[in-house]
């Protein structure tokens, strides 16, 4: 019964995170507002930070309880999660339509994000400085965006209205967060390492796999519904955002923490396919700017076989 209830509290703590982090996103959102924040800088930052608040708690949290393995895999695991899985099956759904600036921008700074993350790792840890480097990069890129963006797009800050109150928002935000920390502390690094244990596999498996697509989760409800509305743009916009916050929010505060120890598994296979995946998605859209119901598949395909790997042969 044991591994029953781990399995159990794992789910638990996955829905709770995820309902948690929609609070907080929901939250912040009217907290901008209030004061009267552009909406383009709520949708760059506030809101794209929210939604991969799951993965940067359990990733976060991970490393200050010396449980590495979850750190690292959570975050590597939600990469490949995003494009193999989410924005796959948003494909398959209905053909997705890219922004040319996503891809001849955005796309082009996540695969240079993570062929750095890649040479980051090739020493065998993702140490202190590391952490630092990722996050100016993180801080960097989210400045080139929002000035971009107020130079293309009207402004439509000052003419919002203000919110009559914010006490609500305030405290759903704090609520929020707290939803999401207790959910990565108490239910999800503790019920991970206790599988991974009870299965006799790293910690890492279990991140790359069950931990990451559950955190993904947003991702894939937000990239499935745009995908029904014909708002392609907006999954592909989400999953992009998602993996450089990721690589460089998630890994760099938790190298930040404790260094990382990186497995050569990670090394040799998962952040190569980080990459290659970026690429892929290059290669499908440069010229038509769409991903189709084929390339869905084929991503989805490749991203089962990672799975089989990893949970069968990778580490035993």
């Amino acid at each position: 019964m044991g591994i029953f209830k781990d399995f159990i509290i794992l789910v638990v703590g996955i829905f709770v995170i995820i309902k948690s982090a929609d609070l907080f996103t929901s939250a912040a959102e009217g907290i901008a507002l209030f004061f009267k924040i552009p909406r383009v800088i709520i949708g760059l930052t506030i809101v794209s930070i929210a939604t991969t608040t799951p993965e940067f708690a359990v990733s976060a949290l991970s490393a200050k309880m010396g449980a590495g393995g979850i750190a690292l895999g959570n975050a590597t695991g939600s990469c490949m999660a995003n494009i193999g899985l989410i924005l796959a099956a948003a494909a398959v759904i209905r053909t997705l339509h890219f922004d040319p600036r996503l891809i001849r921008q955005e796309l082009v700074f996540l695969i240079g994000f993570s062929v750095l993350v890649f040479l980051l790792m090739l020493d065998g840890v993702l140490g202190f400085s590391d952490g630092i480097l990722l996050c100016v990069l993180m801080g960097a890129f989210f400045s080139y965006i929002i000035l971009r963006e107020l130079k293309t797009k009207s402004r439509e800050g000052p003419t919002q209205l203000k919110s009559k109150s914010i006490n609500k928002d305030v405290v759903k935000f704090i609520i929020g967060s707290a939803g999401v920390v207790a959910a990565a502390k108490y239910a999800i690094i503790p019920s991970g390492v206790a599988i991974a244990n009870y299965f006799k596999v790293p910690e890492i498996v279990v991140a790359v796999s069950m931990i990451a697509i559950g955190t993904s989760l947003p991702e894939l409800v937000t990239a499935v519904v745009a995908s029904l509305k014909k708002m392609g743009e907006l999954a592909a916009g989400n999953v992009i955002g998602a993996n450089i916050l990721n690589l460089l929010w998630v890994l760099g505060v938790s190298s930040i923490i404790r260094p990382l120890n990186i497995d050569s598994q990670t090394k040799l296979v998962t952040m190569p396919l980080v990459i290659g995946f970026a690429l892929l998605i290059f290669l499908f859209t440069r010229k038509k700017l769409v991903l189709q119901r084929a390339h869905g598949f084929i991503l989805m395909f490749l991203y089962s076989g990672y799975l089989l790997y990893i949970i069968k042969f990778a580490y035993k």
